[in-house]
């Protein structure tokens, strides 16, 4: 059944073609499976499906001006397509994700195709020792993240975005004659100041420092929406109306506000039942991530051992943070050994993924006159 696949990616992953809703070439899926927990045999009733799935595009779209995309999402990226082009780049690259699919379980398939056959026959193409290392790393990238204290679980933020003003501190005028050492710089909280009530002048040769001005009731304010307003100042009040030296750290304030909707977006669409053990203070670590570290380490090992990744763990349980981490020093002390006994070759032959590239689009396109 051929549909449109608009922006968001439109949750239909019945059909056959579909249209790019940012080029005007028809693609068609090659291939999609249900993918992550529900693969990995560490799916609970309430997990999230993930499907994933490759589509490929005619060779003369690469030629468009318009450039095809290279993959298709929904908005929370539990459906994800790549493009057939992309598919081998990242194959070609020992990418964790993009291998898998190629030793996906039978029962977790939902629709293949003649090209997609091809490119199951000639998977070993991509088995190297470069993707064994790319399972270790980026494995270990995740148990460096997974402590509960580095987790938004244990630092919750406020519904109230971070405030410019918590981010200026001064130093008064009385603190600056008064010649007071260290003349260290004070909230404004501190110090009585509503910058409402106060006008800002750039200081000159230095950066995030201003001369405050206190004009009371007749002043517009330094901060005028998201930006720090900065006047000129009449020479007779240059004396009479100086109040200090304002400090405004912006870039601890942009990066807050960054912090801040990164959060909240986190809030809305996370999986609830997957922090339910932390919040309830049962572990201190997200423990189905480093579950999927160990699973990654495992696919590691088994690249070197069997020359093929590993997708179906059946190692469950409930393990704490340090048991974890020497399970994960073992396996990849296991992966060094064997590392020096593997025959893979070091990297995917960039030419031979080339011409299957062009063997399997050719194949496509003969297939679908």
């Amino acid at each position: 059944m051929a549909g449109r696949l608009v922006p968001g990616i439109a949750r239909r992953t019945d059909m056959d073609s579909v249209y790019t809703e940012d080029h005007p070439a028809a693609a068609q899926i090659l291939f999609d499976c249900v993918a992550g927990s529900r693969a990995y045999g560490t799916a609970q009733a309430d997990s999230d499906e993930d499907i994933r799935g490759i589509f490929v595009l005619p060779a003369a779209a690469y030629l468009d001006l318009v450039p095809p995309p290279n993959q298709i999402a929904d908005a929370r990226n539990n459906v994800v397509y790549y493009s057939l082009r992309r598919t081998i780049d990242l194959l070609s690259a020992a990418n964790p994700s993009l291998l898998e699919l190629l030793y996906m379980p039978a029962d977790c398939v939902r629709r293949s195709s003649p090209e997609m056959e091809q490119l199951l026959s000639q998977r070993t193409l991509f088995i190297s020792r470069r993707c064994a290392d790319a399972h270790v790393g980026y494995a270990f990238s995740q148990i460096r993240k997974a402590r509960g204290q580095n987790k938004w679980i244990n630092q919750p933020k406020s519904e109230q975005p971070p405030r410019k003003e918590d981010y200026c501190h001064v130093i008064t005028r009385e603190r600056l004659a008064g010649g007071a050492a260290p003349c260290r710089p004070q909230s404004l909280a501190a110090n009585g100041i509503d910058l409402a009530r106060h006008h800002a002048a750039r200081l000159e040769h230095a950066r995030d420092i201003y001369r405050l001005y206190d004009y009371g009731d007749a002043a517009r304010g330094v901060f005028r929406g998201d930006a720090l307003a900065v006047e000129s100042i009449a020479a007779d009040d240059e004396n009479a109306r100086f109040a200090g030296l304002l400090l405004f750290n912006e870039q601890g304030w942009k990066q807050a506000m960054a912090d801040h909707q990164n959060y909240w977006t986190w809030r809305r669409e996370r999986n609830e039942a997957r922090w339910r053990q932390q919040e309830s203070g049962e572990l201190d670590f997200d423990a189905k991530n480093l579950m999927h570290t160990i699973r990654l380490l495992l696919s590691g090992k088994s690249i070197l051992e069997r020359g093929e990744p590993l997708v179906r763990d059946i190692r469950t349980g409930r393990y704490r943070y340090e048991e974890i981490l020497a399970i994960a020093d073992d396996i990849v002390a296991d992966c060094e050994r064997l590392k020096t006994h593997s025959d893979l070759p070091e990297e995917t032959d960039a030419a031979a993924a080339n011409a299957l590239l062009f063997r399997l689009t050719e194949a496509w396109e003969a297939r679908c006159r």
